[in-house]
């Protein structure tokens, strides 16, 4: 799939943005934890940008410390990826 783990209709981290509305957190706040523009943030939470594991590691410990990781980033878990043995 191009671009990621981007959905049809290119909402992704549906939990992540939800706890962000919740929380009155902004994707210019997320963008300056972790070294970002607010334009590149943007692109990583529409999945046309990646987003790598050490930045939601950052994400996930600076903003929602009592969230679990799959819980926020779930969609980064790809149905196409070869099977854990």
């Amino acid at each position: 799939m191009k671009g990621g783990a981007a959905l049809n209709n290119n909402i992704i981290f549906a939990d992540l943005r939800a706890e962000m509305a919740r929380n009155n957190i902004r994707i210019k706040d997320m963008a300056k934890a972790i070294g970002v523009t607010r334009d590149t943030m943007g692109l990583k939470l529409s999945g046309k940008a990646p987003l790598r594991l050490d930045e939601a590691f950052k994400i996930n410990r600076d903003f929602f410390p009592n969230k679990s990781l799959w819980e926020l980033f779930k969609e980064l878990e790809s149905s196409d990826q070869p099977e854990r043995r």
